[in-house]
């Protein structure tokens, strides 16, 4: 390299540009290694039962049918219509039926009447279905021809026909899909020669020169502050431990450990599994640390660490730049970062990564003084940008410092084509993105997630982009007020700099005018991302803070000097300062999945200590209080006093929301240990308990139905096996099972009081894991109650010896139309000493609509440790917004290759349940459930703490068999584009 002159040399650049780029657009298109899934029903050697088969998507490529006529016949011979072969429900999929001497083939709309010969004869009929329509060759050989027939959809396989009857039946079905990819030899070389090329044009550019008089590294001003990073990091590593859950945890886990455990990259619970290109690197990144753990805390490492990271690069590399390095500045730098990293960037989400990304590119282009440094952004660009769609946010300060990096550029340019030659090394640095998109995925893999992205969605336009501030105005989880503080705030200020630097450009109106500049493009850009949460605000954490503490020096430095303009000014800044705190603290402290913790606020405006800091008057009288105080204190001029309002706002807001922020989340788990996130993480550090929440919960499965110790009771007003609302009938039909005995209040149209004292029932000796529970609908509030008494039998009377009243958690998302049932009971250890009977004494005492009140009579339930439980009824599927808290379950319900693995038992988050991953609708992969499953809820319980809905335990009731299917793979070789492309959803 030495040897070479500067012509070689540029010949070399453009030589080893134009390969990086080229080889990285020819990644998309390079060959791959693709797998089919074959599913045999039944599996061979076994007969053919119903059973079930998540399919994704529900319609495979190909779908083979053999019936054979014998099947046929024992259908038809019936007069009730007999489902010989069903691979949905209610009508979806394909459907043959047999009744009356008639067959019949039904899919997508389209009827098929089968011929079946008499006996004896030995035929069969079979359906092919592909791409290019369905063939039904009948028993006489004839073929007809569906064109343009789709694949039926499968979600298991259904027969009503024994098995001596359904012998020979068998359906074969072919499952392609673009994501599943290995890389060839060939597109293994061109990542190899790619990255080579990139790491050569570092080489390249590293020998570029300088700028005249300003060679080597600019220098940072450091400064004895170290205490203030301490306080910085210690204050991102205990958010980690005491932090709260990101919306996105548990779905961004669960994907992370599908690809270590499977090689599967796709979205685990929705969009027919379709992977996340080109936004996948977080999750590339975050799976070989779920092979180390799954735990929470461990799981939060690479958000703690990229925060740290930001801090170091905003405090030396941004601000290092644009501000004295003094102590005053250092820790108005850390509230700023604090108070915009902390309510967003915590967890598995990718918007940590991106604000790291988004800082580091803001320093390069601020301090960049060479060609080495231009690739260094490009890098970083490249690497951004496929983390996730608000990873166009690096571009903002790019384009804001343009001129400035094309000067750089020219600078270190000998001639045009030496500029042409660092241009094209910068474009194949960046090109390193198509390697990270592409190194596993294709072309037909893009055009297919991002249909079916766009098809189920959510996916809007730019101009909806207001969206997303309704979002954060919300009185929920999405508009808390820590997350309004930064994004509200940053955009007040954005006028109040603008006019500041409108009347005087200085070096720090210039520095104050670009962050400006760059906010408000990456407020633009967020605009373009398909989905408008508000926690996307997050990726610009060390862009606001970069801002807003710059905004706020300036204000200072401006009232040195002040006028008549600068005061009016920051009076009206104030003015629109305290509207923006006012709006600020008017939102909940409320986070996502707050069973967790137990935090002050949750649902209501923050107010400490009774103090109404959503009322924009305390922050005027706080200012004008400020105000007396410093004139009388100190000789200080009124329009000193007025234009430093909007920097003392800023301040004090900041501050107070940073405090109240950290302290309520110090509160939670001292208001509330049990289930509480930060306990979980401690009791990790600590190795005491390291199964999160799952350490927390039992479950209640019912025992024996308790027998009458004979006749008795009174009532008035409560039927008997009656008085239940007719849309929510009890577990068991009225007299059987847990509904032998049951009584209600319900009537139609005549709402009235009512009283009822049961019989006793004989109640067994209970262990210590034991207790007696009932099922219940309606209300046991207000002027309703439900007591459980005990006794003791002396002959033929009943010595009552106390009673206890169940704890009672009706569902927050309960249908007034169809109320549900619910499990409630008491423990032994409430059961007085001695106690051999049991009995109910409830009281309606509400005339309203849903004053009513059903139960039934009392049975045996046990506690069981949720971990012991879940060890025996796998596989597991955890719903994503609980699946960040059990890093104990291992046995997950396995998504590879096209299918599903049926759960045998479903753990949901607390209702509202978010069942995404069931509903067909929005491509939930395992739809099958609610097609061919049935899920029954067993009563479960957060120990200590009964009244919280922590979530629920659902199991598969056993209506049909899971997975009796058998599945072999197969492999081929096929280009990246036209290869594999996935079906359009219909």
């Amino acid at each position: 390299m030495r040897a070479l002159n500067s012509t070689q040399q540029t010949w070399l650049a453009l030589l080893v540009g134009l390969t990086g780029i080229v080889t990285a657009l020819v990644l998309p298109f390079a060959p791959v290694v693709a797998e089919t899934t074959t599913l045999t029903w039944p599996a061979p050697g076994q007969p053919a039962v119903s059973g079930t088969a998540l399919v994704h998507p529900y319609r495979p490529s190909a779908l083979t049918v053999s019936i054979p006529c014998s099947a046929l016949r024992a259908a038809t011979a019936q007069s009730a219509p007999v489902t010989v072969l069903a691979t949905g429900a209610d009508g979806d999929g394909m459907t043959v039926t047999g009744s009356a001497g008639v067959a019949t083939l039904r899919a997508d709309g389209v009827e098929q009447r089968l011929v079946v010969p008499p006996a004896p004869t030995d035929c069969r009929i079979t359906v092919d279905s592909g791409p290019d329509g369905m063939a039904v060759v009948g028993a006489d050989g004839q073929t007809t021809d569906l064109a343009d027939q789709p694949v039926p959809e499968v979600f298991g396989f259904r027969t009503d026909l024994v098995p001596p009857d359904s012998d020979g039946l068998s359906v074969t079905a072919d499952i392609t899909g673009p994501f599943a990819t290995t890389p060839t030899v060939l597109k293994a070389v061109l990542i190899v020669v790619q990255l080579s090329a990139v790491v050569a044009a570092f080489v390249l550019l590293s020998r570029g020169r300088a700028p005249p008089g300003r060679r080597g590294r600019p220098r940072v001003r450091w400064k004895r502050l170290w205490w203030i990073d301490v306080a910085v990091v210690a204050t991102f590593c205990g958010w980690a431990i005491i932090g709260p859950l990101a919306v996105d945890d548990g779905w961004a886990t669960t994907i992370a450990r599908t690809v270590a455990d499977t090689g599967d990259p796709g979205n685990y619970y929705r969009w027919w599994n379709a992977a996340e290109v080109p936004f996948a690197l977080t999750q590339q990144l975050l799976a070989p640390l779920t092979e180390i753990s799954i735990a929470p805390l461990w799981l939060r490492v690479p958000s703690t660490l990229l925060a740290v990271g930001t801090w170091f690069v905003l405090s030396r590399g941004v601000l290092g730049a644009a501000l004295p390095a003094t102590a005053a500045v250092r820790m108005l730098a850390a509230v700023c970062l604090l108070v915009t990293w902390l309510p967003f960037n915590l967890g598995t989400r990718p918007e940590s990564f991106v604000a790291f990304g988004v800082t580091v590119a803001l320093a390069l282009a601020w301090r960049v003084r060479g060609p080495a440094g231009l690739g260094c952004l490009a890098l970083v660009a490249a690497l951004t940008i496929p983390i996730s769609p608000t990873g166009a946010l690096v571009l903002a300060p790019i384009i804001v410092f343009a001129p400035r990096l094309i000067a750089v550029a020219r600078t270190a340019a000998r001639t045009r084509l030496h500029l042409l030659a660092i241009v094209l090394l910068l474009s194949c640095i960046a090109a390193s993105a198509f390697t990270v998109i592409f190194a596993d995925q294709t072309w037909d893999a893009l055009v297919t997630a991002t249909t079916w992205h766009n098809f189920f969605g959510p996916s809007l336009p730019w101009y909806q982009e207001p969206t997303r501030y309704g979002y954060l105005l919300q009185p929920d989880q999405q508009g808390s007020f820590a997350k309004r503080m930064p994004v509200l705030f940053t955009i007040a200020l954005l006028p109040i700099v603008g006019a500041l630097v409108w009347r005087r450009r200085d070096r720090l109106g210039v520095t104050a005018a670009r962050l400006g500049a760059a906010v408000v493009l990456a407020l633009l850009l967020l605009a373009m991302g398909p989905s408008k949460w508000s926690y996307h605000f997050g990726s610009a954490a060390g862009l606001f803070a970069s801002f807003v503490t710059v905004a706020v020096v300036l204000v200072v430095r401006r009232a040195g000097t002040p006028d008549r303009f600068t005061a009016a000014l920051g009076a009206a800044g104030s003015l629109l300062l305290a509207a923006a705190a006012a709006l600020v603290f008017a939102g909940p402290n409320a986070w996502w999945l707050p069973a967790v913790y137990d935090v002050p606020w949750p649902s209501d405006p923050v107010r400490p200590a009774g103090a109404p800091l959503n009322n924009p008057l305390l922050w005027v009288g706080l200012l004008a209080a400020g105000t007396v105080t410093a004139m009388a204190l100190r000789r200080v001029r009124r329009a000193q006093i007025a234009t430093l309002g909007p920097a003392v706002t800023t301040v004090v807001a900041f501050a107070t929301a940073l405090v109240l922020l950290i302290g309520s989340f110090v509160a939670a788990p001292l208001r509330r240990s049990a289930g509480s996130l930060a306990m979980t993480n401690l009791n990790r550090i600590a190795s005491t308990q390291v199964c999160g929440l799952a350490d927390d919960v039992e479950v209640l499965p019912d025992g024996e139905v308790l027998a009458a110790a004979g006749p008795g009771g009174r009532s008035s007003g409560f039927a008997a096996l009656a008085g239940f609302y007719p849309g929510a009938p009890p577990p068991d039909p009225p007299g059987s099972g847990t509904s032998a005995h049951m009584w209600g209040s319900w009537t139609p149209d005549n709402p009235a009081t009512a009283e009822i004292t049961t019989e006793w029932f004989v109640l067994p000796p209970l262990a210590p894991d034991a207790g007696v529970a009932l099922s219940i609908s309606g209300r046991t509030s207000g002027a309703n109650t439900l007591r459980l008494e005990f006794g003791r039998a002396d002959g033929a009377d009943v010595a009552v010896l106390g009673s206890s009243a169940p704890v009672d958690r009706p569902a927050s998302d309960e249908d007034p139309e169809h109320p549900l049932w619910r499990s409630v009971g008491v423990d032994s250890a409430d059961v007085p000493a001695g106690a051999d009977r049991v009995r109910i004494h409830a009281v309606d005492g509400r005339t309203d609509e849903a004053g009513w009140l059903a139960f039934t009579g009392p049975r045996l339930r046990t506690s069981i440790p949720l971990n012991s439980f879940l060890a025996d009824n796998g596989p597991v599927l955890i719903s994503w917004p609980m699946s960040f808290l059990f890093p104990c379950v291992q046995n997950i319900a396995e998504v590879s290759g096209g299918l599903a693995q049926t759960p045998r038992t479903v753990i949901e988050s607390p209702r509202p349940w978010f069942t995404e991953d069931r509903r067909s609708d929005l491509g939930g992969t395992f739809a099958g459930l609610a097609e061919f499953g049935e899920l029954n809820e067993i009563p479960s319980r957060l120990v200590g703490h009964p009244d919280i809905d922590w979530g629920s335990v659902l199991v598969s009731g056993d209506t049909a068999a899971r997975d009796s299917y058998s599945r072999t793979t197969t492999r081929e070789v096929v280009p990246g584009a036209g290869g594999i492309r996935g079906q359009r959803p219909r």
